[in-house]
């Protein structure tokens, strides 16, 4: 009986002690779990903090890039250890980009996403500055490219004429300017209307700058929607002309009602000849209440002039530099002038933070040798990047220059041969958006991919601007409004005609 009873005591405590240990066993793995649970935890707060710290990096080098430069905030995308990181860009308005940092990650087959989003403004651009959107939309591999006769579609004149020199666009208005020598057409400054870009332009007004002499105008630059200043292309004699329409190199056109522009001031640049064509304008430059003049080659005088236009109906001349050749371009950013003329120094830079004191700081000289080593067409700058065209029978015509210091003579970061159909041209407008740059030739529009300045591609098929191959052409002006690409180019019998290029959708 005892034997029995002990028995069965010893079979309850070994299913006592199975029951202890299951239990046991189901309390360690609750432990276990648990603290996997919290490593799980801990290291999801450790990415979720380095990946918001990652997304706030991307948008405050935003914020810097677009003080510095706006066209430098574009999309981008790149890793960082187990990060992915991307940049949208979007264009809110034609001084707004909507920026969006985001930040994805994959832990233990989960994919997690840290997002944050700021606005970006371009102040710069609001007093008639750049407002071409670097985000590129479309397909720019085969652009869509809508072509006009200046005179017979937008203007409704099909008398000949109308040969286009300059074109600015901002704030969804297109201002023109044109110069024929050969007839006395009914205008020379036009402001059209490009609030939709894909539709024609449609006029808003014509302005005959000299209603007295064919000769027009060969520049114009805005000061946003108040005041347009152009280069006059009639020549005199600057010495002894009184100051009129006949006898002014710079003139200023009152734009507040565009319906109904008002010229309110000829103004003359003295001590230059004028004789054969001599210091007539050639190019003009606006930025902060001050004129940047460019004039043709000059025999005894300067050609280029800082003119102060704080009040436009009276300006001032501020200081001259006395170039040595006639100027092609001008481009002023940060304290410098970028000055492109057919120089054996192609390009020079001056410091014009004191506009009152012109200071040649740098220089540009394109290698190789011969007469036709100088001849500066054409510039745009993007960050410290300076795009350089040129005109020129052989060799280099398009060279990107690193513009770090431009106190000095601005190294190349690349060059490319640029030919129209095999033959050598000359790049006279230069517009850069993203890794793309656009040109303007003689006779053609090409699109190069740049991000890697060292090897400079072609991008897509150039595209011959109208009326041909064989019409005697030449792409003479160019300018970009949000997505939108605007070329000027004229004919051998001084048609104008306009181009519209944006990407295919």
């Amino acid at each position: 009986m005892k034997i029995r009873n002990l028995k069965r005591n010893m079979g309850m405590a070994t299913i006592e002690l199975l029951v202890a240990f299951a239990i046991l066993l189901i309390n360690l793995t609750g432990v276990i779990l648990l603290v996997n649970q919290g490593q799980s935890v801990a290291l999801d707060n450790e990415t979720n903090t380095e990946a918001l710290a990652l997304a706030q990096g991307q948008i405050e080098k935003s914020q810097a890039d677009a003080q510095f430069d706006f066209n430098l905030v574009n999309p981008s995308t790149s890793t960082e250890d187990i990060y992915t990181k991307n940049i949208e860009v979007g264009q809110v308005d034609l001084f707004t980009k909507k920026v969006t940092s985001v930040i994805t990650w994959l832990v233990g087959g989960k994919n997690f996403t840290t997002t944050l989003t700021t606005l970006v403004t371009n102040p710069d651009a609001v007093d008639g500055g750049d407002t071409c959107s670097s985000v590129l939309a479309g397909d720019w591999t085969n652009p869509r490219k809508t072509e006009y006769e200046f005179g017979a579609d937008i203007l409704n004149d099909n008398s000949s004429g109308f040969p286009i020199t300059s074109i600015q666009t901002f704030d969804h208005k297109m201002y023109v300017t044109v110069n024929n020598t050969h007839g006395n057409n009914p205008g020379t400054f036009f402001i059209l209307n490009i609030s939709d870009p894909s539709i024609e332009p449609s006029v808003i007004t014509d302005f005959d700058n000299n209603p007295a002499v064919g000769e027009g105008l060969n520049s114009v630059a805005v000061d946003g929607s108040n005041y347009a200043y152009v280069a006059n292309a009639h020549g005199s004699n600057f010495n002894t002309c009184p100051e009129g329409p006949s006898c002014a190199q710079l003139q200023v056109i009152d734009i507040s009602n565009s319906a109904n522009p008002v010229l309110v001031r000829n103004f003359k640049i003295p001590g230059v000849t004028g004789n054969a064509g001599q210091g007539i304008g050639t190019v003009v430059f606006y930025k902060n209440s001050i004129v940047y003049l460019g004039l043709a080659n000059d025999s005894i005088g300067a050609e280029f002039y800082t003119i102060d236009v704080s009040n436009p109906a009276l300006p001032i001349i501020l200081d001259s530099y006395e170039i040595g050749n006639g100027v092609n371009d001008i481009l002023v950013r940060n304290g410098y002038a970028y000055v492109a003329s057919p120089n054996n120094l192609e390009l020079q830079i001056f410091g014009v933070s004191d506009p009152t004191d012109i200071t040649l700081v740098g220089n540009f000289d394109a290698p190789g040798g011969g007469g036709n080593n100088g001849n500066g067409k054409s510039l745009y700058a993007v960050g410290n990047k300076i795009y350089f065209g040129r005109t020129l029978l052989t060799g280099n015509e398009f060279y990107i220059l690193d513009n770090t210091n431009p106190e000095t003579s601005l190294p190349y970061m690349g060059f490319k041969n640029i030919q129209n159909s095999g033959s050598n041209t000359s790049v006279n407008g230069i517009i850069v958006r993203n890794n793309l740059t656009m040109l303007v030739t003689n006779k053609e529009f090409q699109i190069l991919e740049t991000s890697d300045p060292s090897n400079i591609t072609q991008y897509t098929n150039p595209s011959t601007l109208p009326p041909g191959t064989g019409g005697g052409l030449q792409g003479t002006a160019t300018d970009c409004e949000g997505n939108y690409i605007f070329i000027g180019s004229q004919s051998s019998n001084n048609k104008g005609y306009i181009s519209v290029i944006t990407g295919n959708e």
